[in-house]
């Protein structure tokens, strides 16, 4: 069965929503340097970012947010927010205690939502898969799950070198709208005590 939300995955010290790509390509952002680095003082962090992810993930967003409009959808930001069709073990589990924020499939705008099989990155820059360069709506998930099944839901059992081989963890969802996300990021900011974001 198709899972009926999208999960959206975020460290628990960070608000919900927040993209390096907004960095708009700026290695020495104390942000991304800070995120280059945290792996070597966080031993729960196990993501792992090169000198080169920005420019490389900017492109990719670029290539999808393009392909995405040529399909006719209507994105309204520059860059994506990303969540995970259903939930995912790998990705619960990427970090120590990620904490996870879900939105109802009923609730996505069908024409400023994307979605890729897998990864986005991979989708845009794997040559050699036959989903190279797909993109899809979200009224199109039951073709693309006949097409192609829900990947295993599994925890790995290591993270180490986890971008070598193929990728497919599991299909990831696009949100192009802030819209979408604002009433979650408000619900989260009045839950941390935020007096700014008019609780």
């Amino acid at each position: 069965m198709i899972p009926n939300f999208v999960t959206h995955y975020h460290l628990p010290d960070r608000q919900p929503f927040l993209t390096l790509s907004d960095l708009e390509g700026n290695i020495e952002h104390p942000v991304f340097v800070q995120m280059l680095n945290k792996h070597k003082s966080d031993t729960g962090y196990n993501r792992r970012y090169g000198r080169q992810y920005l420019k490389m993930r900017m492109d990719a967003e670029a290539k999808l947010k393009r392909l995405f409009e040529n399909r006719g959808g209507k994105p309204k930001r520059k860059y994506p927010f990303y969540f995970v069709l259903g939930s995912s073990e790998w990705f619960r589990h990427l970090n120590s205690n990620h904490k996870e924020l879900r939105i109802g499939l009923s609730e996505l705008p069908r024409n400023s939502v994307s979605v890729t099989f897998s990864d986005s990155f991979i989708a845009m820059t794997a040559e050699d898969k036959d989903y190279y360069e797909k993109v899809y709506f979200i009224d199109e998930l039951k073709e693309l799950v006949n097409k192609r099944g829900l990947p295993k839901n599994e925890k790995p059992e290591s993270y180490e070198n986890y971008w070598v081989g193929d990728f497919e963890k599991y299909i990831e969802v696009q949100v192009w709208d802030d819209e979408v996300v604002e009433p979650f990021r408000k619900h989260w900011q009045c839950q941390q005590g935020s007096r700014s974001s008019g609780c």
